[in-house]
């Protein structure tokens, strides 16, 4: 366990206590630069399931650090709000989300706890006095997701401690997430129709499948589409595209699930549609975004991203929103937290090519203010570009010698999506 305080800006800020596991590697010396990967979300554990090293490629190497995150599912305390999993699960309403919300922060705060103690901030300093008190000069950081903008806010605070930084699905620092939530699920969905269209078997099989799309979201909207035991509306087709989208060996498949629900068979489709209540650890992900993110967003700009007018049926992609926030009620970041991170730290910048969420054009944004970054987008994949062969052995390249050229013969080399015409 890593003790740290609660708050590091109050000097009566009680301790908290923080998980830490050390997957060693085998009987050969180790790299002295061990891994840390930090996990999605925010409010995704670091540590939860993880029993075992096998199977782990950064041990053939080196050693991987796992820091499970202040607030998080095994920390002490843990900020878990329960009841807003299984009402977001449900569809609740928005009211009776934000409701949840305002019960959630009463229970923590009359146990005692500071909700402005978790921050990104806080979390990177947690990470560096970690590695002060395990004696190690440097360590190679890999960001997945929200784990990148985490990564970046290490740069950003402790760059000495850094020796490379593997960043896959970037979030910036910059961005204003829930400004275009909706952005890059429409980017994706219309990557499959458009790469169906310009592939000769698959357009032969699903002619005009942009056409047969926009049939169905009407017949949706209009009459709903029949299903065992539901009716699906636009909004059920697209988050089961959305959930499609987020894997990479169903993404070929996706072309012949629209045609089929459009002929009045969407079996295929129900399997997408998730109604287990997620893993997040909403009262971290809530004091993270509401301190760090909703303060810079315009509330017009964010509401937008749920207007009939994209098309998305109301899905809603976004992170918080502002009423949830103005009842979780914590203190704002100050306005650097919002600025693009700089460094000269090596950085390996991966991104999936049908990413629904965090779309290649951010991995690229972080170019501009990284000198010694590079950028790598591999094909057919989603978010989470480094889980396949080739993003693997690229990672593991890059640690050995993070300023060495990149062999991307393993890019070259995959096809990338061929779309299912069967």
């Amino acid at each position: 366990m890593l003790t740290v305080p609660e708050h590091r800006g109050k000097a009566d800020s009680r301790a908290i206590a923080l998980p830490v596991m050390i997957f060693r590697r085998g009987a050969a010396t180790p790299a002295a630069d061990p891994v840390v990967y930090l996990p999605g979300g925010p409010g995704l554990s670091s540590i939860d399931g993880r029993s075992s090293g096998k199977g782990n490629p950064f041990l053939l190497e080196r050693d991987q650090i796992l820091l499970e995150g202040r607030g998080n599912k095994h920390a002490q305390p843990s900020l878990a709000c329960p009841e807003l999993n299984a009402l977001r699960a449900a569809e609740a309403t928005p009211a009776a989300q934000t409701e949840a919300v305002a019960r959630c922060r009463a229970g923590l705060v009359a146990a005692g706890i500071d909700l402005d103690g978790y921050t990104s901030a806080e979390s990177a300093d947690d990470l560096d006095d970690l590695r002060r008190l395990l004696g190690i000069a440097q360590w190679n950081l890999i960001g997945y997701s929200y784990g990148t903008r985490l990564a970046q806010t290490v740069l950003a605070r402790h760059p000495e401690g850094v020796r490379s930084v593997v960043l896959d699905s970037v979030l910036p620092v910059d961005i204003n997430y829930d400004e275009m939530a909706a952005a890059p699920l429409r980017r994706a969905i219309d990557l499959v129709l458009d790469g169906c269209a310009t592939e000769p078997a698959c357009d032969v099989r699903y002619p005009d499948l942009r056409g047969r799309l926009d049939a169905l979201l009407a017949r949706a909207d209009r009459d709903g589409i029949a299903a065992p035991g539901r009716v699906l509306r636009r909004r059920d087709i697209v988050n089961a595209l959305a959930e499609g989208l987020q894997q990479p060996a169903l993404i070929p498949a996706l072309p012949r699930l629209i045609s089929e629900a459009g002929q009045g068979r969407p079996q295929g489709l129900l399997p997408l549609l998730r109604s287990a209540p997620s893993s997040f650890n909403w009262g971290l992900r809530l004091s993270i975004w509401c301190g760090e993110e909703m303060p810079f967003e315009q509330s017009g700009r964010m509401a937008a991203q749920v207007a009939p007018a994209l098309g998305l049926g109301g899905v809603d992609n976004r992170t918080a929103t502002p009423g949830m926030c103005g009842a979780w009620r914590v203190a704002a970041a100050a306005a650097q937290a919002n600025d693009a991170v700089k460094s000269d730290v090596p950085v390996l910048i991966l991104a999936g090519e049908f990413d629904p969420v965090t779309p290649p054009a951010w991995g690229r944004r972080l170019l501009r203010s990284m000198p010694n970054a590079r950028f790598v987008q591999i094909p057919g994949q989603a978010h989470g570009a480094m889980f396949n062969r080739c993003g693997g052995q690229l990672t593991l390249a890059f640690l050995r010698d993070p300023r060495a050229p990149l062999n991307l013969d393993c890019v070259a080399k995959m096809p990338g999506l061929v779309f299912a015409a069967d």
